[in-house]
């Protein structure tokens, strides 16, 4: 049986490092991939260097944090290649300082992005995969869901939150698998210290430098591309194999 036979796998924040770099690989393997994120521009533009390597994707514009327009997304995903195989949510904001200068605005962006705008893709995708009983829903965490770092307080809750949502969802479906015989796995990826644009949204201008330094300072640092041969691994796991979760850190990193 073809495993990409259910249509495509749909990826939030597409447009640039892990989410980018995850849709390019994902797409090697021969899945289609629907590109979901907030700049056109920059989906078209991962979209080209898929085609040109022969794979096949979609690039739909829409912001996470609106779920009318995360369903917009998916629906056009089904409507596309005919269904969605996976999901990852790759997504995610990091406006980090200490809480007594932080500015709640980026409280709630954190919130809505990496926590909200990863229930709004789940939600979307969840009912076709329940009515085929198969699929694969892949969150993108971090080690900060485990480990609370100073002037991070607020982002580390958003991972511990996505840590917590997919043990939790694995665990609904496996008790649903015993009485409809569904397939759907859940995953989350946890990796460390990755080299993306991530640091350019922490709004906080001493922490913003200081976590450039820290990451300029690492030697082998991880690139979006091991992170998301990580995501191809798992997803590519035999359909009775469930990775449920992987940590992956830069060798020097020791927390």
């Amino acid at each position: 049986m073809n495993r990409h036979e259910h249509g495509c796998v749909a990826i939030t924040g597409a447009g640039s490092g892990i989410g980018a770099e995850t849709a390019r690989v994902l797409a090697g393997t021969g899945r289609p991939v629907l590109l979901a994120g907030r700049r056109l521009d920059a989906l078209e533009a991962v979209a080209a260097t898929i085609e040109t390597a022969g794979g096949r994707s979609l690039a739909i514009a829409c912001d996470v944090r609106d779920e009318e327009a995360v369903r917009s997304a998916i629906g056009a995903g089904i409507d596309h290649f005919g269904g969605v195989d996976g999901l990852v949510n790759a997504a995610g904001v990091m406006p980090i300082g200490p809480l007594p200068e932080a500015d709640p605005a980026d409280w709630r962006r954190i919130m809505e992005v990496n926590v909200l705008g990863s229930l709004h893709a789940i939600a979307a995708v969840l009912p076709g995969m329940l009515e085929r009983g198969t699929g694969h829903i892949l969150n993108i965490g971090s080690v900060a869901g485990h480990t609370i770092f100073p002037d991070a307080t607020v982002y580390c809750a958003s991972k511990s939150a996505l840590h917590v949502i997919s043990e939790g969802l694995r665990a609904e479906l496996a008790h649903r698998r015993r009485d409809d015989g569904n397939r759907i796995r859940v995953s989350l990826i946890a990796p460390g210290a990755v080299d993306t644009p991530l640091p350019d949204t922490i709004a906080h201008a001493p922490s913003r430098e200081a976590t450039r330094a820290w990451y300029k300072r690492m030697e082998g640092i991880l690139q979006p591309a091991d992170v998301a041969e990580t995501v191809r691994w798992t997803m590519d796991a035999p359909e009775h194999v469930s990775i449920n979760e992987i940590t992956v850190r830069p060798t020097e990193m020791v927390r």
